[in-house]
């Protein structure tokens, strides 16, 4: 099981909406990314009611409803539960109502959109329900992965548009806490995993920080019941296999890392294949970079970079041997590709480089690259005059000096100056500033 660690800034969102006064929360976040632990917690010593999602029949899913509303919350002699059951959701949420004009009660439906396939009308039956509860006591949390799904219940043609006091969208972890879950003392062996796996809970606590990147690729992926084995199946049910926007989301894993390489490697046609970037932008699976300071709606130098390294990896590494993975051959697939971990890594690592120098600025900061392709990996913008750069390197070795020589040299092209400091960060090196230094 994942322990529970920090999302204090979530837990005080939940309260606000749902804790201390009656409210709604919708609450969106791919899997294994922690809403459950999270709800759990927030759950604690409050009277509560959490439906588990699976798909089930409508009489099934109010069955085990009823089970759990029954613990917490005992029929009076002479009511609805005391006689009978639950019939509808209608039937339900009008109980719920009733019953919590004396008293608190939470109500957590997880993976709502489950509850949706079984019944089309559990949208507009909640809200016609809802906006007559008068001073009901009742609060109620509608979680679910499909962050698609969940967008849609609360857009402006939606019957829940309104209703909900919060919309939390769980991230996954940052940088800054991956050291909570892998543990030990070491920043560098942090890094290592958070630049590797990403920030997803489960992917963290499973890394062994006493062994290498492909070492705990090997024990993660390869062999039946590998603990990650078909993890990248399980985060991808959000897009259909065989579509266009799956194909295309391989593609950017793989290094099309541009509309034209896309459209190209795809043999999509240029309207299909903004929309699949498009939509893969929407749902999170990729990050759409533009150069810091251009408008990212006008300018046309637009990179896509997978979003999720673990991800990432997956797509670009395993699935095109996953034959060898299923035989227990993957660590041998992974020892040949060092060269792609490394540079997916690098590419996770400029992310944090540009995270951290935008606070420590104080400031805006993102890529930035030339017509020639040199690139920058951070540059802060205070207005439009360069604060600070860095370049970012996921390796030792690096000679810091060199590498801001070539930092400087590069903006020499741009319209924003050249910066008085301009920082080498690298896992080890000279004059660089090494992972304990961000931290």
């Amino acid at each position: 099981m994942v322990k529970f660690v920090n999302r204090e800034r979530e837990l005080a969102a939940l309260e606000r909406a749902a804790g201390s006064a009656p409210g709604m929360v919708v609450m969106s976040g791919r899997r294994r990314v922690g809403k459950t632990a999270l709800l759990d917690r927030f759950a604690q010593d409050r009277a509560a009611v959490f439906l588990p999602g699976t798909r089930a029949p409508v009489r099934e899913a109010l069955r085990r409803f009823e089970e759990r509303l029954r613990a917490a919350l005992p029929p009076e002699p002479g009511d609805l539960l005391d006689l009978g059951h639950l019939e509808s959701w209608d039937t339900a949420l009008g109980y719920l109502i009733a019953r919590t004009r004396s008293r608190p009660l939470l109500v957590i439906l997880d993976e709502f959109p489950y509850l949706c396939e079984a019944d089309a009308s559990l949208p507009s039956t909640l809200q016609a329900r809802w906006d007559h509860r008068g001073d009901s006591r009742l609060s109620m949390i509608l979680a679910g992965s499909h962050v698609g799904l969940m967008e849609e219940l609360v857009a402006a043609d939606a019957p829940l548009f309104g209703r909900a006091d919060a919309h939390l969208r769980l991230a996954p972890f940052s940088w800054r806490e991956a050291g909570l879950l892998t543990g030990g003392d070491d920043p560098a062996a942090w890094m290592e995993a958070f630049v590797t796996v990403g920030g997803m809970p489960r992917y963290l606590q499973l890394w062994d920080a006493r062994h290498d990147a492909v070492a705990n690729l090997t024990d993660l992926l390869d062999g039946p019941g590998a603990p990650l084995g078909d993890e990248g199946t399980v985060v991808l049910q959000e897009l259909s296999p065989g579509s266009a926007a799956a194909r295309v989301l391989e593609l950017v894993a793989l290094g099309a890392d541009n509309f034209t390489a896309v459209r190209e490697q795809s043999g999509l046609a240029p309207a299909s294949a903004s929309e699949a970037l498009a939509t893969l932008d929407a749902l999170g699976f990729v990050d759409r970079l533009t150069p810091v300071g251009e408008d990212p709606r006008r300018t046309k130098r637009v990179r896509y970079h997978v979003r999720d390294p673990f991800l990432r990896l997956w797509l670009s590494v395993v699935v095109p041997h996953r034959e060898a993975f299923e035989l227990g051959r993957g660590g041998g697939v992974l020892a040949a590709g060092r060269d792609r971990i490394a540079a997916s890594q690098q590419q996770t690592f400029a992310a944090v480089v540009r995270d951290w120098l935008g606070g420590r600025e104080d400031t805006g900061c993102g890529p930035w690259w030339t017509g020639g392709g040199d690139t920058v990996d951070a540059l802060a913008l205070r207005g439009t005059t360069a604060a600070a750069a860095a370049a970012a390197r996921w390796a030792t070795g690096i000679d810091g000096h060199a590498e801001a020589a070539h930092v400087g040299r590069a903006l020499t092209a741009s319209p924003y100056g050249t910066p008085d400091q301009i920082l080498s960060v690298a896992r080890d090196g000279s004059s660089v500033v090494r992972p304990a230094d961000l931290y």
